[in-house]
């Protein structure tokens, strides 16, 4: 008799914490443990849970504005989750956590969305952006300007791109060559040159013309490193 008021109480307990309405495929469920002393039932389940992935956006350069690309899909990650509930006397149903424990960490889902190459200004007083979320770094640094036909060398870069008007010159130690920049006032370019006195955080813009290299003059420059 004391063996079916116990199973009875059970029944009743477990359709009261899984009525039908609140199945899921997102977890899994376990009962175990089921103790009955002085009236009150206990009993634990294991819960699976799915942890869905974030997903991260990367805006490029490389792709045309409203043009995106998966890098990354992600996977869920696994939840398990010990609850432990009590019922006195076939009363309500008391349920508390005890523990969690992640099992397999989430791998976020990456995914590139393309700018094109607008000036980065422009798109984020449009809402597109925030510059923070495509500079891989940024620093201040110690800008002049050049031509092809002052730089004293041949017209061609260290990239093999002609001289002019987004090629700059860099560091490489500091700046890799072949990296894309952002630069406040001049716009996009890429560390395409070396010079003898571009040394440390030093930068040499390139000009199209010697009078646009003149009006640019010697200033410090905030340089925006694009991922």
């Amino acid at each position: 008799m004391i063996g079916r008021v116990l199973y009875g109480i059970f029944v009743v307990a477990v359709m009261a914490i899984y009525p039908a309405s609140a199945a899921t495929t997102t977890s899994q469920a376990f009962v175990s443990g089921v103790t009955y002393q002085q009236g009150v039932v206990v009993w634990e389940r294991l819960e699976r849970r799915t942890v869905l992935p974030r997903s991260i956006v990367r805006y490029s350069t490389a792709l045309r504005p409203g043009r995106s690309k998966i890098l990354r899909h992600g996977r869920p990650g696994l939840l398990e989750v010990v609850v432990r509930s009590t019922q006195r006397d076939g009363g309500p149903v008391s349920s508390r956590i005890v523990s969690r424990t992640l099992v397999r960490i989430p791998t976020p889902r990456i995914v590139a969305q393309g700018i094109g190459n607008s000036p980065l200004v422009e798109l984020e007083a449009r809402g597109l952006i925030h510059m923070a979320a495509v500079m891989r770094g940024v620093m201040t640094m110690l800008a002049t300007a050049y031509t092809a036909g002052s730089s004293g060398g041949s017209g061609w870069t260290a990239i093999g791109r002609r001289a002019g008007y987004g090629i700059v010159a860099v560091d490489p130690r500091i700046i890799p060559l072949g990296t894309r920049l952002y630069i406040p006032g001049y716009g996009m370019a890429i560390a395409g040159d070396t010079g003898g006195d571009i040394v440390g955080r030093r930068i040499d813009l390139g000009f199209d013309s010697l009078q646009g290299a003149l009006d640019f003059g010697r200033r410090d420059v905030t340089v925006y490193q694009l991922k």
